[in-house]
């Protein structure tokens, strides 16, 4: 789902142990009556450090400050819960469990040291592969 077709409302932003800022945002919306697709969406804008690719890229210097370049300098983790066609009633209820298992069992791995260089390395990786896929 594009990220950026529905509204999304900050419900908290927190500093992780590896100075990265986890913003959790309430994207929910009515579907039907009193029906609701109940979703959290997760985001982490990671930045590039061009020596962290540099020890993982042996072709040329420029095809990293390309994709930095076409990154903007940043890339933006997004892992999104939902859940669907539930009773308005129980919309805040089904909201906070999500929030709890998330809490639960990702910040720690969010939070880790390795966190943001793996998913830069993982996304010039990505961005490679459809470069290079185009070229040919």
């Amino acid at each position: 789902m594009d990220v950026a077709i529905f509204p999304k409302e900050l419900i908290e932003e927190s500093t992780l142990e590896n100075g990265l800022t986890l913003h959790l945002y309430d994207r929910s919306r009515r579907v039907a009556g009193d029906r609701w697709f109940v979703s959290l969406l997760a985001e982490i804008e990671v930045p590039i450090d061009r020596d962290q690719l540099l020890g993982c890229h042996h072709g040329p210097e420029q095809v990293i400050d390309d994709f930095i370049k076409e990154a903007r300098g940043t890339v933006v983790f997004r892992m999104e819960k939902e859940r669907n066609f539930i009773d308005e009633r129980e919309r805040e209820e089904v909201m906070d469990g999500l929030l709890h298992t998330l809490k639960e069992s990702c910040l720690d791995y969010f939070g880790h040291d390795s966190f943001g260089p793996e998913f830069v390395r993982r996304r010039f990786k990505d961005w490679l592969e459809k470069r290079n896929w185009w070229k040919e």
